[in-house]
């Protein structure tokens, strides 16, 4: 079956998805889709102009948790929603918070709508602001039965956690013990670590 997903450097929720293929190893063709092409060509692939989506066995699907959660039936190996009914829905009531409560408001096309004349320096500080704020309050649901963010395994929890933290410090947040110790705790396995997405990798651009 062959995947095709359209991505972008920098794209937090691009992050999650490509996370969860490389660690199901899942192959895909990545395609790098440019600011130009967001509003452009890029809009006959997804009218909503972002990233990511993923074409797959004639479909195009959209949003990082609806492409996952398909991946997930796909390829049900090595599964990444949880063990039990309740740990898949703490781990869905974790993405759903880091996606739309975390990552929604601090998303530069909604600070560009709702203040356009504040200053690019000021919005990434605001943005940096917002999520460290937001996680001071997640923490609390975090790492309660081991080191991962839910239960004792893997999930797409801590690739949702482990990604917003990542783009709290590109926005110049100070680093946070907590959250640094998850990330610490990740990357000492191998396979998770050489499944985390890095910006050095080979591109298809959409122009």
């Amino acid at each position: 079956m062959e995947l095709k997903l359209y991505s972008a450097v920098g794209s937090n929720s691009s992050e999650r998805v490509e996370w969860a293929l490389n660690y199901k190893s899942i192959p895909y063709q990545r395609i790098e889709v440019s600011n130009k092409a967001l509003v452009s060509s890029y809009l006959h692939i997804n009218p909503f102009g972002y990233v990511p989506c993923l074409a797959v066995a004639g479909h195009m699907i959209s949003e990082s948790m609806a492409i996952i959660e398909c991946i997930e039936e796909l390829f049900p190996q090595q599964s990444l929603l949880g063990n039990s009914v309740f740990q898949r829905a703490a781990a869905r009531e974790i993405c759903e918070y880091v996606n739309s409560s975390i990552h929604a408001p601090q998303n530069r096309t909604v600070l560009k709508t709702f203040n356009p004349d504040l200053p690019e320096q000021a919005k990434r500080e605001l943005r940096g602001q917002w999520i460290s704020e937001c996680l001071s309050k997640l923490k609390q649901k975090l790492c309660k039965d081991s080191p991962f963010a839910i239960g004792e395994d893997f999930t797409i929890a801590d690739i949702f956690v482990a990604t917003i933290y990542k783009k709290a410090l590109q926005h110049g947040s100070p680093d946070n013990d907590f959250y640094d110790e998850h990330l610490r705790w990740l990357r000492q396995d191998n396979r998770i670590q050489a499944a985390e997405p890095s910006i050095d990798k080979p591109l298809s651009p959409v122009k």
